[in-house]
């Protein structure tokens, strides 16, 4: 009776933790996404508004600006816009794509 009830606690203690943790949700994985605006095959080296949107659900996720940025995003599939806006003209790119590795390349010409 004695190392049964020792038994039972050592269970209770150290293996009830471990299914909880084992069966919580899971959050989908953040995976890297580089933009990078261009003129002439070379970094725009200008202030690009970048706008990121899901493109299933046709929602803005995220946003952010400089030629060149990085975001974080789950898998799936998206479409970016770029903007500049300088000496009063407005040029508009956009790109749809789909993220499923870390450390993805979208490369937007601007010109």
């Amino acid at each position: 009776m004695f190392i049964r009830g020792k038994l039972l606690r050592y269970i209770a203690v150290a293996w009830i933790p471990v299914i909880l943790l084992s069966y919580s949700p899971v959050r989908a994985q953040e995976l890297r996404l580089n933009l990078v605006a261009t003129f002439d095959d070379q970094p725009a080296m200008k202030d690009i508004a970048w706008t990121v949107y899901r493109t299933d659900t046709d929602t803005k996720v995220t946003s952010a600006k400089y030629h060149s940025t990085h975001v974080t995003l789950p898998a799936g599939n998206y479409r970016v816009v770029a903007t500049l806006t300088e000496n009063d003209k407005t040029i508009t790119r956009t790109r749809s794509f789909q993220l499923r590795t870390s450390d993805s390349r979208i490369v937007v010409p601007m010109d």
